[in-house]
């Protein structure tokens, strides 16, 4: 099936995954406003975006986000923050300490509320355009034997914080962010068996909102992707 018509059906669930959708990072260059997860994108949040995409292609989900914003209430699904010993390092260093964090609080909250399922998949809140069967193409990746940690590549970027995470790296990555100093996603994934899945498509799909003009951008796709999905049912 081409990929637009699959696109159209709507999200696809491969496997027993759990999302993590990390509401972290300080947005500077989007200006002075709300926090960027919080962006208003086609009348929304940029968050929202990306929860209504990945949620049903996952068989749960949670968003990782230290703010307590009451935006975050309307979302209907599970929000934590960081491991309590993680906001204390993160004070002490005057700084966030990176995806690494929110994807240890997902890895954590999978194995006490899904103790049987094995992967998490991370994804950032500032990627609200994600490819409704990004599951089906990184399970499909997954071989015998399979890596730890997969992530995506488009074109020349690696999206370190996007990416298939095997929870029992949980101890090893605990440690990493805590006792090590680690902040880099790909610096902690290349201790591990370590892949990555060459998106062979547009790479609109993993458009990164880090600026005022990338959210406009954003705008203008959602648009664009709503007029064809009209088109496609009104041919049905």
């Amino acid at each position: 099936m081409a990929v637009n018509a699959l696109q159209d059906l709507g999200p696809v669930r491969a496997a027993a995954l759990v999302g993590v959708v990390l509401a972290g990072g300080e947005g500077r260059r989007m200006g002075p406003g709300a926090p960027k997860p919080l962006r208003r994108l086609a009348g929304k949040p940029m968050l929202a975006h990306v929860v209504e995409r990945l949620a049903p292609q996952v068989m749960d989900l949670v968003v990782v986000a230290n703010d307590p914003a009451p935006e975050l209430r309307t979302l209907n699904v599970s929000v934590i923050p960081d491991p309590p010993e993680v906001r204390r390092l993160a004070r002490q260093e005057g700084r966030p300490l990176g995806p690494l964090a929110g994807i240890l609080a997902g890895m954590e909250w999978s194995r006490e509320h899904h103790p049987h399922v094995g992967w998490i998949l991370s994804a950032p809140a500032d990627v609200p355009l994600l490819p409704l069967d990004l599951t089906v193409r990184l399970c499909g990746h997954m071989h015998v034997p399979e890596p730890e940690v997969l992530m995506v590549r488009h074109g020349r970027r690696r999206e370190h914080a996007l990416g298939v995470w095997s929870v029992t790296l949980v101890a090893d990555l605990r440690r990493a962010v805590l006792k090590e100093g680690i902040r880099r996603a790909e610096d902690f994934a290349r201790r591990h068996d370590f892949a990555e899945l060459a998106w062979p498509d547009d790479d609109r799909s993993f458009l990164n909102v880090n600026t005022p003009e990338d959210l406009r951008l954003a705008e203008r796709q959602v648009a664009l992707d709503r007029q064809r999905r009209a088109r496609s049912r009104s041919r049905r």
